[in-house]
Order: C-alpha cells, then structure tokens, then sequence
C-alpha cells in the first residue's frame, strides 16, 4: 500500500480500522494474562453486540500470548450450528494439539485416551487406551469431565494456555457443560480462558446464561460488556485512515456515529460505501470528503453486507451461498462439489471472495477450508436464500459428503442428518432417520445429553412418519429405549417412564423375553427412584420371573440383588437378607465370578449396616475373592471399599488402612474421581478418629473441591461432615458450623424426613446422607454445649437409622452423642437405656468403640447417679481399650473424665498424672477446646503447666510441614510457597495453622524462632515438588 506520510492512498477490502476506544478492555485481557502466566487461572466472558469487536480484541492479545511463550487456542461455535457435541472446545484445541509430537500427546493423557477422544474429534493420540469397567452413567460422565480438565491442567503446566472459545451464543449444550465444569477447575492452573458472545436481537442459550451466572456468583468468573465506540473513537479512526482536515472528521464522525450507532463493523461497511461512491476519495496528496448526505447509505449492517454481496458476480455468490449452508469451515473439495462449479471458474470465485473478505482460507490439516470472516456475513449470505434454494443446497451437501466419505460417513453422521433434515419439507425421510440415530447415539455415548436428546426425538418421529421404511419393530424399540436414557439423564424420569413403558408394549408383542424382563427391571427402578417402592417391587419380582423363564439366570440374579437393596431401603431387612441369600447358590451354580462378587457384595453392605459384623466380613472375602477372579477392577474396588467400611465401624484401624490402600489404587486405575472421592471420605473420617488430623484436613481439602464439582448432592455432604467433625475439635466453631450447616442443605434432610413421614420411600444413599448430616447436627451442638439441640438432632438421626435397620450409625456416632448430651441434662433413664442398647449392638457387631463407648457412659451414669466408687477405674479401662484401637482424642476426653472423678475422691496425683496424658494428646492434635480445659484444670491444682505445643519440636513436624517451615523462615508468602511446592496456597494456610497449634504459637515469626532453636531444623530450601 503506497503512502503520503503515514496516510494511506488507498483503502482497500484488505485495510482494517485501527484499534481505537478500547485501552481499559486490552489493559484488563492483558492483566488476565499475566495472572494466567503467574498460575492463576482466569475465565472471562467478553459480551457485546454482534461487530461490537470482540475477536479483534482477543487477536489483539494473541502476539504477546505468543511472545511470552503461552499456548493460544482458538475456536468457536458457527451461525448455523452442526450441532457436535463439545464443538466448540473441540474447535479451539485440536489444531494446536495436531502439532505436537504423538508422545507427548500420550504422557498428556495419562490413560484417558478415549475420555479425550470423546471431546477432541480427530485429534490421533497414537492409541485408544484401556476403556476400563465402571459402575454407571453418573460414573462414566464423571470420569469424562474430570479426566478433560486434568488434561487441560498438564496441558497448560507444560506451557500457559490462553483458550479463547468465541460465538458462545451458538454453542452446544455439552460445550458450555464441560467448560462450566472446567472453569471450576482452574483457580491453581496456568489458563485464561475467554468465551465471547453476542447479546443483540437474540435469545441465549439457557446453558450459556445459566454457566456464565453460577461461575460470575461463585467469584469464578468475570463479565466485561464491550461497548459501542463514542464519536471520538469514530473521529481518531478517521484521523488515523484518512488525515482529513479537522472540520472534516467532526462532520463526518457525526454522521457514522449516528448512522452505525459506534459499532465498528457498521462503521467499517459505511466507509467502504462511502470510498466505493466516490465521497470519500484520494485526490492529488490528500483524502477529500464530499457530501455526506443519508442518500444510498446502508439503513443497517444486514443491508451493508448485503452490499458487500452484491458487488460480487454470481459464480462467487453461489459460492458464498454453499459456504452458508455447509455452516463450518468447508473443505474446498466438499465447497467445490456442492457449487457443481469447474476447477476454474471455482478458483475464481474463491479468490473474489478472499479478496473482497467475505471468506477467509485456511489451512488445518493441509487441506484448505473457507470460513466467513465474520460470522453476520453467513446470516447474510443465508437470509437471500429462498426456502427451496436453501433445501437444494442442503441435499447437494448431504449427497456431496456421502460421495466423498462413502463407508466413513457415518462417523459424520450429525452433520449428514443435519442436512437431510433441512433438506427435506416434512423435516426428515427414510433416509435420514440412519444418519439421525447414529448421531443420536454417539452423542449419547459421548454424553452429551441434550444433543442426544434432540436428535433422537427426530428420530423417533422420522420414523414413525414412515413406518416400515427406516427401520424394523426392533429397530424403533431400541430408538425408544435409547430416547428414554436421554430422557433419564436430562432428569425427565416422568418422559423416560413412558417411553420404557411403550418399548415394554412392543417387547411383550413380539414375544421378546429377555428385552421384556430387561425394560422391566429398568421401570422397577425407575418407580423406586420416584418414590414408588411397592410398584417398583412389583416390577421387579415380574422382571425375575421372565428372566429365570426365558433361562437367563444371569439377569434373573442382578434383579435379585436390586430387589434386595430396594428391601433395605423400605426397611424390610430381614426380607433383603432372605432374598439375597436365597439367590447365591444359584449364582454359584453359573460359576460366573462377577455374579457372586454382586450377590456377595450387596450381603456384605447388608450386614456391616445391620449389625452382623462376622457375617459381613465372610461375605466381603467372598466378594473380594470372586471380584479377583472375574478380573474386573470395579468389582475389586467395591469388595475393598466395603471391607474397609467394615473395619472402620468395628474401629481396626489396620484393616480400613490395608482395604483403603487397595481400593485407593485401583480408583486410581479407574481414573474415576468418583471412586476416588469414596475412598476419600473413608480416609478423612479414619484420620478424624485415629488422630491424623493433619492428613485428615489435607485430604479434605484435595477432595471437597471436586466433590462440589461431580457429586455435591451425595459424597459432598458426607465429606463436609467428616471434616466438620475434626475443624470442631479444634475449636473452631465458626469454620465447622460453615461445614456442617452447609452438608445439611446439601444432604435435605429435613425432605428426607419429611418423605419418610408420608409414607415415601427415599433413594438408600439419600438415606445415610441424611443420617450423616443429623451426626454432623449434633456433633455441632455438643461443642457449642447446647446439650438439649444436640439431643434433638441426635434423635431425629437415630430415628432415621432405626428406621431403615442401620444399626451402625447408632452405634458409631449417634448413641454416643445422645449419651453424652443426657448427661449433662442429667437425663439418666436416657442414659442407662442407650447404654445398654450400645453395649448389646456392639457385642454383636464385634464394634470396639461401641464398647468402649459404653463403659464410659455407664460408669459416668453410675458415678453422677449413684456416687459409684469404681468409676475411675473403669474409666481408664475404657480409655485404654481407646488408645488400643487408636482413637487418641477419644482416649484423652475419658482419661480427663477420668482425673475429675479421681479428684472429687481425693487422688489427687492421679489426676494430675491423667490430665498430663490429655494435655499431651490435646497438645499435639491441636485440639484446642480441651486443651483449654485440661491446662484450666491443672492450673488450679497449682501445676506447672506444660509447653502447649509437644516437646518434640521440629520433630513433630511433618515432611511437607517443614518444607514449609523452612521457607517461611525464608521470608516467601503463603503464594509464593506454593508457588515453589505445587500446592494451593490455601493448603499453605491450613499447613500453617496445624503448625501452630503443634508448637504452641500464633505468628510466623514465633514458628520460626521455635525451629530455630531446633538441632533438627535448618533454613535449606526444600525439594520443589
């Protein structure tokens, strides 16, 4: 471009305004950036009407991404969306991820190739990866989800990654459903992601309105409205192009302003028309405006473009007009094949279009595609097709890609469908419903639910529009059974009902035994899950009968087992224990090791709740041994898990460390977060009992985030508890009453007895949340010392547990806690009745704690109400048989029990002997209300008190604690160590605050001067991790 000055002569289809009007925008993209660098994570919504210039604001950020050596990741959704499922992301990755060497590819995936290849179509990782056994749909989403965003996460910890995801407005449901999930993920990760969308004339889609408001409310995102330029944007654009004279610019800023309303697209066509009419023109060393009247200026954008259009010859609008009916980026051969135009007459029409920017090429794969430079051109391009071009042209593409991909098109099958559908007047013929239920089903097999949905509804209507034609009787009833999980996972159960009800219909009419006692089986579940226990019963004894007389014991017996678990839930445990037993002869009369894995397991979890602790036991060997020898991994985790749930209901604490490990390993194998949020809450409630607070508060915090993120209305609740119990004991109320409280919500509780006093029958797991969350309650009040509301909740849970025959949520929090808060209402009928029940369903589960537990109360009971002269005595016994199992602080409150009794009978150096051993407990675990007390009491006898923190110094540290000791003696930040350790810095916090309360301090410096002082500590740096 030749130029005067720095004023260009001419002001051609390739001249972009400059960049005007938007500093404070760049600035804080800019900033976003640099957070990202520095590992904190960004997500920015950029919104504002359609031209407005978000996509020149992203690309403007791009050459410093570049510079400073950061990922950049581009893509979007299109006007007239295909409707493939995580598109968008999809769009934006793989060109870059193309470009990486396959081996990295595969470190990056860690396993999860086929997770990743249901979100990154195309993207080759050199191999498909293991496809492990997992137990359900929940499951299997849950693994999609989480395994995508830890590939993001080691994606981005190679290299910072800036993913701008544009267009939002056209987005796909399963788009907006991972990166909502993702999002929440990258607080700690080196990622700023934008998603920009347009907001003008047109309704959002609720996924995009509904993720962009729960991440801006949880502080998880930001929302920057990018508004029309002033006229003094419009008046330096016009000095920067054009170097008019001033009076000039004023006059003529004044009149695009007005007429373009400050959007710069507008702005940019009226200054085309205005260069193309001649009154904006060069003559001799200057730019000259001419009359600037309204005649033959565009009224709108839309007539702008159409301009734009007009001005090109009709092989290239024809050209154009595919383009917009393809909808993505069009490989030439399939752009080429649907115009019917030659090589060259088609070269032509391309290079028109380029060169007049109305397509742009570009070149992924090697293979040129054509996309439109702005997404309004396509709506232009579109809105001059009449409804019958527009269906021609839909055919054309249809028939050109089935030409093309021949046996592979089917793995294109939702864009196929998409132009069948479009193509034909009645929406949709014989020849479409192929192409609309494959779509249907790879989307359903990628879950991504409301495009499965959709599709599959098309289909079923295509095919009952032509009966016969598409598809046999099978055929439709398996379109029916496939639209009813759609409906299932979407959360219509009502709609999922009805179609397993017609699908029923036709199975029994065709004589189809197996598919009848299937559908079933499906609906008794469904009815029980709806709160319809007894016709879910009814359902399923029908679906075993048909099971067992079509032979097919195999179904006949996972029937069994889910009648058994459904027995439990209404409360019938003996009828659950007879019919899981009756059937186990019969699975071992299959020799099929899975089946009796099942039947075991389900037996197993039966009695551990039940109180049959040898039973249990027996049956979760069982269990464990089949589920090894039938070699799948799921059926091994569970044996593991409930084992070590039996073992930590009798309180061996070395079994639930053993099955723990176990289970946590083949989680781990699984990649399944939800397993691994399983195993979590077995660790954090063992390391709350055994005394390994440390972990216990490190492993929660890892767990409750991505528990809020896959499973908050399930594992959540129960996690909260677990770690509201040891935040309490550290007496810190306000913290654990913001965990408890919020796992009560979670857990509805109060629904769940709400439904149970109608005659409801609610989910089992619902019901052990519930019973969980009223602990949580009680426990609560106990440390507030508001005895008479932690009677309540204590109650209110056990009434629960009763209800449902659950004899181990008594014995192992509740009675305990009703016990303790009868007391101190001197409740004593109350006491001496759940002490004896204590005792006896401890007996039978073989439950150490149980027993120890009612020693304490009883002989508590006899000293208050009968002034019982070998309290102590059995006090100490109890607090011993604690200390056995281990449950220290549990050990320490009786030992101090025990030191008050021995001072009102005058033994007073058995006191201070027995306060001494509390205090070193409490000392150490940090608990910090009884340590309060213990020294209180000490103090009073005239005792030198003790150091607060153990005597071991550095010693009592951990590993990770000194780290951090160290460089916090170094003057670093929480931020900055975890920065260098590859932790959170919140995890630092709670490292820091442990630390504390070890050593009996309250500032860092007072920590460092301690260590210092230490012959095991020195200021070196640690590993970085």
């Amino acid at each position: 471009m030749s130029m005067v000055g720095d004023t260009p002569r001419t002001f051609t289809s390739q001249t972009e305004l400059p960049l005007v009007g938007r500093r404070a925008d760049l600035g804080a993209l800019r900033l976003a950036l640099d957070d990202a660098i520095d590992g904190r994570g960004r997500v920015i919504f950029l919104a504002g009407d359609a031209g407005v210039g978000k996509t020149r604001l992203v690309q403007a950020v791009v050459r410093d991404a570049i510079r400073r050596e950061v990922m950049v990741a581009s893509g979007g959704a299109y006007a007239v969306e295909a409707g493939i499922p995580y598109g968008m992301i999809s769009d934006a990755l793989v060109p870059p991820l193309r470009a990486l060497p396959a081996s990295t590819l595969l470190v990056l995936a860690r396993g999860a190739e086929q997770e990743l290849g249901m979100v990154l179509h195309g993207l080759a990782f050199g191999r498909d990866g293991p496809e492990p056994a997992v137990a359900h749909d929940g499951d299997r989403k849950a693994r999609l989800l989480w395994n995508f965003a830890q590939f993001l996460s080691r994606l981005a910890a190679r290299q910072p990654l800036r993913l701008v995801l544009e267009n939002a407005q056209w987005s796909d449901p399963s788009s907006m459903e991972l990166l909502h999930f993702v999002a929440r993920q990258l607080r700690q990760a080196p990622i700023l992601l934008v998603v920009t969308y347009a907001d003008d004339e047109q309704e959002l889609p609720v996924a995009l309105r509904t993720t962009e408001r729960s991440l801006v409310s949880r502080g998880e995102a930001t929302v920057r409205r990018i508004p029309p330029l002033t006229r003094y944007d419009v008046a330096e654009i016009l000095r920067q192009l054009f170097a008019l004279a001033a009076e000039d610019v004023a006059r003529l800023a004044e009149r695009l302003h007005e007429r373009a309303r400050g959007n710069p697209l507008f702005v940019d066509q009226l200054l085309r028309h205005l260069v193309g009419a001649g009154r904006l023109r060069y003559e001799g060393e200057r730019w000259v405006l001419g009359e600037v009247d309204d005649v033959g200026l565009p009224a709108t954008i839309r007539e702008a473009l159409e301009g734009r259009l007009a001005e090109v010859d009709a092989g290239a609008r024809r050209v154009a007009e595919a383009a917009a009916v393809i909808g993505t980026r069009a490989p030439l051969p399939l752009l080429q094949g649907v115009t019917t135009l030659g090589a060259q007459s088609f070269a032509d029409a391309i290079d028109v279009l380029c060169a007049k920017r109305v397509l742009r090429e570009v070149g992924e794969g090697g293979m040129p595609q054509y996309e439109f430079v702005h997404p309004l051109m396509q709506l232009t391009a579109m809105a001059g097709l009449t409804a019958a071009r527009r269906r021609a042209l839909h055919l054309a593409t249809a028939t050109e890609m089935e030409r093309t991909l021949g046996a592979a098109s089917l793995g294109h099958a939702r864009e196929i469908a998409r132009h069948l559908m479009e193509g034909d007047a009645l929406g949709g013929d014989a020849r479409a419903l192929r192409y609309v239920v494959a779509a249907g089903r790879e989307a359903l097999d990628r879950y991504a639910d409301n495009e499965a949905l959709r599709l599959l509804t098309d289909a079923v209507a295509i095919a009952e529009r032509f009966p016969g034609e598409g598809s046999d009787a099978a055929d439709y009833r398996a379109m029916l059974e496939d639209l009813a999980r759609a409906r299932q996972r979407t959360g219509d159960r009502g709609g999922a009902m009805a179609l397993w009800e017609r699908a029923l219909g036709l199975a029994t009419e065709a004589g189809d035994a197996v598919a009848r006692s299937r559908l079933l089986r499906r609906i008794g579940l469904a009815l029980s899950v709806a709160g319809r226990p007894a016709d879910g019963l009814r359902s399923l004894d029908e679906s075993e009968v048909t099971a067992t007389e079509a032979g097919r014991m195999d179904l006949a017996i996972r029937v069994r087992v889910d009648k058994g678990m459904l027995l439990q839930a209404m409360g019938r445990g003996d009828d659950a224990r007879v019919a899981l037993e009756e059937i186990l002869p019969v699975a071992e009369r299959t020799g099929d090791h899975a089946l009796q894995a099942r039947v075991h397991r389900a037996l197993t979890l039966l009695y551990s709740f039940t109180g049959r602790a040898d039973k249990a036991r027996a049956h979760g060997a069982a269990a464990l041994a089949h589920a090894t020898a039938s070699d799948e991994r799921v059926l091994a985790f569970w044996a593991h898990w409930g084992l070590a749930v039996l073992e930590g209901f009798g309180g061996n604490a070395e079994g639930v460390a053993r099955h723990r490990r176990e289970a946590e390993q083949l989680a781990e194998q699984l990649r399944s977060p939800l397993l691994q949020l399983q195993i979590a809450e077995i660790a954090i409630e063992h390391a709350s009992g055994v005394g390994d607070w440390n972990e216990g508060l490190a492993r929660a915090e890892r767990a409750i985030p991505v528990a809020r993120a896959i499973a908050p209305a399930t594992l959540l609740p129960r996690l909260l508890v677990w770690t509201g119990f040891i935040v309490l004991a550290r007496d810190d109320q306000e913290r654990g009453w913001a965990l408890i409280e919020e796992a009560w919500r979670l857990s509805r509780a109060e629904e769940v007895e709400a439904a149970i006093r109608a005659g409801g029958t609610p989910l089992q797991g619902e019901v052990h949340t519930a019973v969980l969350a009223h602990t949580g309650m009680a426990g609560y009040w106990l440390a507030r010392c508001e005895w008479q509301r932690a009677l309540e909740y204590g109650q209110r849970g056990l009434a629960l547990a009763d209800r449902f025959g659950y004899v181990v949520w008594g014995i192992h929090r509740l009675m305990p806690g009703i016990i303790e808060a009868a007391l101190w209402l001197q409740e004593f009928t109350l006491v001496r009745q759940m002490s004896v029940r204590l005792r006896e369903q401890s007996l039978l589960l073989g439950h150490r704690l149980g027993l120890a537990w009612a020693t304490t109360a009883e002989a508590l009971r006899l000293r208050f109400e009968e002034h019982h002269p070998d309290t102590a005595a059995a006090l100490l016994s109890a607090a011993a048989e604690l200390e056995a199992i281990p449950f220290p602080f549990h050990a320490a409150r009786v030992r101090r029990n025990a030191a008050q009794v021995m001072l009102s009978d005058r033994d007073v150096d058995g006191a201070v002997r027995e306060l001494r051993k509390a205090h070193e407990v409490f000392a150490r675990l940090g608990a910090e209300y009884e340590l309060r007390g213990t020294r209180s009491e000490l103090r009073s006898l005239g005792v030198r008190l003790p150091p607060r923190g153990t005597t071991d110094g550095a010693f009592s540290l951990t590993g990770r604690e000194l780290d951090i000791a160290r460089l916090v003696a170094q003057r670093l930040t929480n931020k900055e160590i975890a920065t260098r350790l590859d932790i959170s810095a919140r995890t630092v916090s709670t490292h820091l605050s442990n630390m504390f309360g070890k050593l009996g301090v309250d500032s860092r410096g007072a920590l460092v001067d301690v260590l210092r002082a230490q012959p095991g500590f020195a200021d070196d740096d640690p590993p970085v991790r």
